[in-house]
């Protein structure tokens, strides 16, 4: 046994295949016209797929992007993903069903996944929400941010710091998935660094366990699960607190 959760390894697993998928991105868009050939020539998408060892919403892509002239990578009208998320939408009968049988074959890529991914950020959020509120802790949540104007919004910003494990956490953002070093320095980078300019440290919350190499930042508490042992900073302690708001 590795020690990981069920949701853990799945949450792993697809973290590699999507490295793996945009490394050779580039390298399967520069055969799309040879791709579309074989296609053409009566090749089925899925096996097509499995033999580039593709996953069949990506290899669908790249045949739509040649086929119709789409600009790669494009999203919303102009891309193909609108293609994707409704086969309805194409014209060929059987690049319509091809497209289609791609997307419900491909268990790491597409709407229904996506949305899946989603739901279950939701949830988490809304756990969160739940531990918060049980213990009486006020927080302001990211859609009354957004409505306040913030532009940067964590899941959960409290007027009052906790102290968790010896250490003051002004915001607490949600993450349904497992922390490894490639997705956490790319979370730092586009979110964890400007909620720490902003409201200075917080708690990040990877409910699918993380590696013990990335808890490296003195602005960060890293934890899997709501912590038990957090209490709110009384006026005193924040008075003589060292000051941490940028």
């Amino acid at each position: 046994s590795l020690g990981l959760s069920y949701e853990a390894l799945l949450s792993i697993c697809a973290a590699r295949l999507v490295a793996a998928t945009k490394a050779s991105m580039g390298r399967h868009r520069a055969k799309a016209a040879a791709i579309t050939q074989r296609y053409e020539g009566g090749a089925h998408l899925v096996a097509i797929a499995s033999e580039l060892d593709l996953p069949p919403t990506m290899l669908a892509r790249v045949v739509l992007e040649e086929r119709y002239s789409l600009r790669k990578g494009a999203k919303g009208r102009h891309g193909a993903g609108a293609l994707l998320r409704s086969p309805s939408l194409i014209d060929d009968p059987r690049l319509r069903s091809e497209v289609a049988a791609a997307v419900a074959s491909d268990a790491a890529y597409g709407p229904a996944v996506d949305a899946a991914r989603r739901l279950t950020g939701l949830q988490q959020e809304l756990v969160l929400s739940q531990e918060l509120r049980a213990r009486g802790i006020p927080f302001l949540s990211e859609e009354q941010l957004r409505e306040r104007g913030e532009a940067k919004t964590p899941d959960a910003l409290l007027p009052v710091p906790l102290l968790v494990r010896g250490r003051q956490v002004h915001w607490v953002d949600s993450k349904a998935t497992f922390g490894d070093p490639a997705s956490h320095a790319e979370y730092a980078a586009t979110q964890f660094a400007s909620y720490v300019n902003r409201y200075a440290s917080g708690l990040v919350l990877y409910w699918f366990g993380f590696d013990e190499a990335i808890d490296d930042s003195d602005d960060l508490v890293l934890l899997d699960a709501f912590p038990d042992d957090c209490e709110l900073m009384s006026h005193c302690a924040l008075l003589t607190a060292p000051a941490l708001a940028r």
